[in-house]
């Protein structure tokens, strides 16, 4: 399969997945548009309350739209429902730390630690799946860790387990953009979900920086909301078609 069908069917994939959000026959897509919609209203106006319904939804919502496109195996389901229930605990430990405006590198690192559970998990699917690390974007991906990691290290050393965690993300990035042309078609979304995921984390370090109430701040604070939630929806369902493809070969 050449690059630019790949494209061409990475396209179809992604218009799909947003279709069926708004399918009323499959309510959990319009709660996990709810919970998105909701958590970005809280993050641009600074109502925290309207923040605490809405954030812990984001995960379990995609995860549920993930276990309805189709059946799973057990162990899939495990895998996958672990990793939606380490992003929830994750986004708990961060929106009542602070948010993305937190500082606190203890406290980023116990969020940091929740996520990576999710990320294990997530990869383990992908693994069991079939899906096999490309140099290429191994290669690439470990430049990425490298250069932020240098960056945390430097600015402090006791960033070590942000950046610990960094190489984590990087490495889950590279496996879900490895995904294989020939894996089902819904399947490809991961080739997006993960680069974005990286992006999410680098707004979080980018928000760090910048000071609470400006303009700029809650606009990060949106974006970061924004790539956080497309990219647990496109990781989550993504990494279920993968494992459905494979039970069918």
């Amino acid at each position: 399969m050449t690059t630019r069908t790949f494209t061409n069917r990475l396209t179809r994939a992604l218009r799909e997945r947003a279709l069926s959000l708004v399918d009323t026959g499959r309510p959990e897509g319009l709660v996990f548009l709810g919970a998105a919609a909701g958590t970005e209203i809280a993050k641009a106006t600074g109502f925290g309350p309207l923040e605490k319904v809405c954030k812990p939804v984001i995960a379990p919502s995609a995860l549920v739209v993930a276990l309805r496109d189709g059946e799973l195996g057990a162990v899939d389901t495990a895998l996958l429902s672990a990793t939606g229930a380490a992003y929830t605990v994750g986004d708990v430990i961060l929106m009542l730390g602070g948010g993305h405006a937190s500082r606190s590198v203890a406290r980023l690192a116990s969020g940091a630690a929740a996520f990576g559970v999710g990320h294990v998990a997530l990869g383990a699917l992908m693994l069991r799946s079939g899906i096999r690390p490309k140099a290429l974007q191994m290669s690439f991906h470990g430049a990425v860790a490298g250069t932020v990691g240098g960056m945390l290290l430097r600015e402090d050393r006791g960033n070590w387990p942000l950046a610990t965690y960094g190489g984590m993300l990087a490495a889950l990035s590279a496996l879900a953009t490895s995904v294989d042309h020939g894996r089902a078609p819904s399947a490809s979304v991961l080739a997006v979900g993960g680069p974005v995921f990286l992006l999410s984390d680098g707004l979080i370090l980018a928000r760090r920086k910048v000071a609470g109430g400006s303009l700029a701040a809650r606009a990060l604070d949106v974006g970061v909301i924004d790539t956080y939630a497309t990219a647990t929806l496109l990781l989550l369902t993504g990494t279920a078609a993968a494992a459905r493809s494979a039970r069918g070969r």
